[in-house]
């Protein structure tokens, strides 16, 4: 059971980490976004512009909070699992 912990909780942090390397990436080449907050500035009142700006804005800062939630909670969670098989591993057989 140790063992089985130790290489989830490797895979986990691999996985979480991979995750939040990709959403960091594309939010970082997210071009389309401060295109379309230049439209919504220079016409805040047009309600087609409003839609666009918003539409975008919950991709885009969702790929952040993907990157930042993908890279904490793989981290957390790999942290637990790999803490919780070095302590079956400690523990005497019955």
């Amino acid at each position: 059971m140790s063992r089985a912990l130790r290489v989830l909780g490797w895979l986990v942090l691999l996985a979480g980490i991979t995750a939040a390397a990709v959403a960091a990436g594309l939010y970082s080449g997210d071009a389309r976004f401060p295109e379309i907050a230049a439209a919504y500035e220079r016409h805040r009142d047009n309600p087609l512009f409003q839609a666009q700006y918003w539409a975008a804005a919950v991709q885009h800062y969702g790929l952040l909070a993907g990157a930042v939630a993908g890279g904490v909670g793989a981290v957390t969670l790999a942290a637990i699992l790999l803490g919780l098989g070095e302590i079956l591993r400690r523990l005497p057989p019955r």
